[in-house]
């Protein structure tokens, strides 16, 4: 594995990292409260429709807010064990390849559900280990 190869796949990691930690910081500032009355009314009813889940009943703003937080974690620890093992996760064409499309399939999802910041980071992310992948 040459260095350019593992400077891609750093990158690679760090998008990840950045957009973890990015979507747990936005999580964060929307739970302070809804700045307009419209989403004040959309929160409120979001929290008054339960769904029954597997002997649990949870409120919809409560798994809306749930699958947002575990979504952020996933990302930023996923980033950081790569950054943390790049050395030897990227020379394997396995991992590299993986976490290429992931970050492919991630970008798909951004284009289409997302703002610009998981976009670009996810098309970046896609750019690196692709890299890596053919520098390695």
């Amino acid at each position: 594995m040459g260095s350019l190869a593992l400077l891609l796949f750093q990158v690679g990691a760090w998008a990840w990292l950045v957009t973890g930690v990015g979507h747990l910081g936005f999580v964060a500032l929307a739970r302070r409260g809804p700045a307009r009355p419209a989403l004040a009314g959309i929160v409120g009813a979001m929290r008054t429709h339960r769904v029954p889940l597997m002997g649990l009943t949870r409120d919809l703003y409560s798994l809306h807010v749930g699958f947002s937080v575990a979504m952020g974690l996933a990302l930023a620890v996923h980033g950081a064990i790569n950054l943390l093992a790049a050395p030897a996760l990227a020379s394997h064409a396995a991992v590299v390849a993986l976490d290429a499309l992931v970050s492919l399939a991630l970008l798909v999802v951004a284009v289409r559900a997302f703002p610009p910041p998981p976009i670009a980071t996810m098309a970046v992310a896609s750019a690196c280990f692709a890299g890596a992948l053919v520098a390695g």
